[in-house]
């Protein structure tokens, strides 16, 4: 079973994501802000994370360069999902390493569960 890490401080997302995704396959794991998804990322080991950017205590972008700095954190597959649609933003995010970008208001609960499938199928080939 694939644990997925959601960090987004939108508590109704991470529920929503949770009832679309099938639960033989996937365990989901949630935090409300970045600080709790960098303790979260220790102790629960995820698979992969789901990061929003906008965020209160940290940020999304913060907490993708405090995993760009550290050395001691793991490194997992990340997939923004935000309302952020600038060109800017997506492009600050992606040249860190992430591996997709989903505009929440954009995109079917099924359209972001297949990117979801992607991922973590192109995982099980490495």
């Amino acid at each position: 079973m694939k644990k997925i890490l959601v960090i987004d401080d939108d508590q109704f997302f991470p529920k929503t994501l949770e009832a679309a995704l099938p639960k033989a396959k996937y365990k989901l794991i949630s935090a409300e802000d970045g600080e709790a998804g960098l303790k979260k990322l220790i102790s629960e080991k995820p698979d992969l994370i789901i990061l929003d950017l906008m965020m209160p205590k940290l940020d999304g972008s913060a907490f993708l360069k405090k995993l760009q700095e550290s050395k001691d954190l793991p490194k997992v597959p990340i997939l923004v999902s935000s309302n952020l649609s600038s060109i800017k933003k997506i492009s600050d995010v992606m040249s860190m390493g992430v591996v997709g970008y989903v505009i929440k208001s954009d995109e079917s609960m099924q359209s972001i569960v297949q990117d979801i499938e992607r991922v973590l199928g192109e995982e099980d080939k490495k």
